[in-house]
């Protein structure tokens, strides 16, 4: 699959896992050391601040050249953001489902404070519950409806 990626420049392939520590036993060890393709994406799960705070610092330490994370389902706020843990992107979500845990409002806003206040682009994708997770951009709040993308 990394051959395919490589090959297919004119793609941006975004891969995106929970073992975010496993990576770099993973990938051709030539991307380690400067020669990451700039078309390949790296993110982590984060739902919570637990996970910011672990797997954040791991994907810090990984050369792609667009790191994200992927919030979803954001399951608590997740409070300051440490500067040197800032990705260059994040996605957040609700959860959704029949046992879907809800979301707060106020954890995106506290999110987006911390993206805004890093000069990280945000894509709210939606807002989770059940039996509609509200992923309409319409249905979201004005200040809310933000999807941004990295470059």
């Amino acid at each position: 699959a990394f051959d395919v990626m490589v090959h297919t420049p004119h793609l941006d392939w975004l891969l995106l896992t929970k073992r975010v520590g496993n990576v770099k036993a993973m990938v051709p060890p030539a991307w380690l050391s400067g020669a990451w393709p700039s078309n390949i994406w790296l993110g982590a799960t984060i739902v919570n601040r637990e996970e910011m705070l672990r797997d954040g610092l791991k994907l810090s330490e990984v050369p792609a050249p667009v790191r994200f994370w992927s919030c979803e389902p954001l399951l608590e706020d997740l409070g300051r953001v440490p500067a040197m843990l800032l990705p260059h992107w994040i996605i957040v979500g609700g959860e959704s489902g029949a046992r879907c845990r809800p979301a707060s409002l106020a954890w995106y806003r506290s999110l987006k404070d911390e993206a805004i206040a890093g000069s990280v682009p945000l894509f709210v994708k939606q807002l989770g519950g059940y039996p509609d997770k509200r992923e309409l951009i319409d249905d979201f709040p004005d200040d809310l409806q933000i999807r941004q993308w990295p470059r």
